[in-house]
């Protein structure tokens, strides 16, 4: 999950930002429920860490909702801009997003 976050955050955000000139649309938003993911995660680790059953299966519902809710964004609304703007270097993005450790 890191690295998936890691790509979009260092080589397509940017890339999408640059070529629209726009960094508070859509990967603000994918920006800020990065950081709701992660926040959720390392909640997670604290509840098993701590044994808390109960705790860790209602995080993992949040998560899971808010996932799915991302994922739609992205796949209808986001990848499909991206694809529109950053058509003509794709290849590059594609092997730049690779190299993301």
């Amino acid at each position: 999950m890191a690295h998936h976050l890691a790509m979009e955050e260092t080589v397509l955000f940017p890339a999408f930002e640059t070529r629209t000139g726009n960094s508070m649309g859509p990967t603000h938003v994918m920006r800020m429920e990065h950081e709701q993911m992660r926040g959720l995660m390392q909640d997670m680790a604290g509840a098993v860490a701590a044994g808390d059953r109960n705790a860790y299966l209602g995080l993992s519902e949040t998560l899971n909702m808010l996932m799915q809710q991302h994922n739609l964004k992205e796949e209808n609304m986001l990848y499909p801009m991206s694809d529109q703007v950053l058509s003509g270097n794709r290849d590059d993005l594609i092997r730049s997003m690779q190299a993301v450790a």
